[in-house]
């Protein structure tokens, strides 16, 4: 009987662990989301238009010739 509630207690920390994870994740999808992002400094402007598939919203492209990091800026 012992055995079968150590599972029990067992299977209960790790869907509370599970459930955690998956919310703190989409927190941080929000917070990202929501976030104000300025351009860094040293990014130059592309001609480059991008639809991002996930939010369907249009975004412009700045590109770090020293890093090679691409930066995406929201358009309205």
């Amino acid at each position: 009987m012992l055995g079968v509630a150590l599972i029990a207690l067992y299977l209960l920390v790790m869907a509370a662990v599970i459930f955690g994870v998956f919310q703190f994740t989409a927190w941080m999808r929000t917070y990202r989301m929501r976030k104000t992002a300025q351009v860094p400094p040293g990014f130059r402007l592309t001609s480059e238009i991008y639809y991002d598939p996930t939010s369907g919203k249009k975004q412009r492209v700045w590109y770090n010739d020293k890093t090679g990091e691409r930066f995406y800026e929201t358009v309205e």
